[in-house]
Order: structure tokens, then sequence, then C-alpha cells
């Protein structure tokens, strides 16, 4: 019987040594799980945040330019080219802002505008530029159209429309 003793003190530490190991196993898990959820949270955080802002700096662009698009004379005058050059700067900065978001966020979540609406303005912004470097005719329908489009590109940062 004494032999049969000692095998039992043995398995007892044994047991002992098992509980104390998945413990610490336990204990390293529940930090690891807690660390990984609060880094998690702040990078979801921190996302969104980064979102808004994107959103934001490019409401801002489309507002500019089209309060711009509306001090525009319907005759040329000797600010118009000046004029259009601060709306392509502001188009230019959507453009870029738009691609980076992309590049950020993915094509579902980062596009704010569709890929045919800068073209669009800046053929607009073009021809605007043609009118006014010959001085031939009207500006009215040009400055309509590059409006429209800006107001279209608004639509599409406040999620007014849908691409």
């Amino acid at each position: 019987m004494y032999q049969y003793a000692a095998q039992n003190r043995h398995a007892t530490g044994n047991f002992r040594l098992r509980y104390r190991i998945m413990l610490v196993a336990v204990v390293v898990l529940a930090v690891a799980v807690v660390l990984l959820s609060i880094g998690t949270i702040s990078g979801n955080s921190f996302r969104a945040h980064s979102r808004s802002q994107y959103a934001q700096a490019m409401a801002n662009n489309v507002s500019n330019a089209i309060s711009v698009a509306n001090r525009l004379e319907s005759v040329t005058v000797s600010t118009t080219s000046q004029r259009l050059g601060v709306i392509r700067q502001y188009v230019y900065a959507m453009e870029q802002l738009n691609r980076l978001s992309i590049q950020l966020f993915g094509e579902a979540q980062g596009r704010y505008v569709p890929d045919d609406a800068f073209p669009a303005l800046y053929q607009d912004l073009d021809n605007y530029d043609g009118l006014v470097q010959s001085a031939k005719s009207s500006t009215v329908e040009v400055r309509e159209l590059l409006i429209n489009h800006l107001s279209l590109v608004q639509g599409y940062i406040n999620g007014d429309l849908v691409s």
C-alpha cells in the first residue's frame, strides 16, 4: 500500500501543476481578448472618423466650387478665367480626395462620386474657358451646366444620390 500512496501523491501534484498552467493560459487569453477588442474598437472609431473627415472635405470643396460658379457672370469679365481656375482647383481636390478614399476604404465604402463626374466637370470648365477666350457668345448655358454638374456631385457626396 505504501507504493499506491506515493502514486496518489504524485498524481495530485500533477493535477495542481496542470490546474496552474490552465489558469495562467485562461488569464493570458482573457487579457489578449480584451486588448484585441480595445484595438478593434479604436480602429473602427478611427476609420469612421477618417471617413467623416473625407466626406466633410469633399462637401466643403463642392460647396465652395458652387459658390464661385454662382458668382460667374453671364458676360466675360477680367476675373472669369481666374474664377474658373479656382473652380478647377476645387474639382481637382475633390477628385484626389475621392481617389484617396477609395484606396483607403475600398470601392464600396470609399467612393463618394462616380468616375464619370470629374471628366464632365473638366469638360464644362474647358468649354466655359473656350467661350471666355473667344468672347463670341453668352456663357449662360455652359455656366448652368457647370452648376448642375456640381450640384449632382454635391448630391452624391451628401448621400442624396447613389452612384
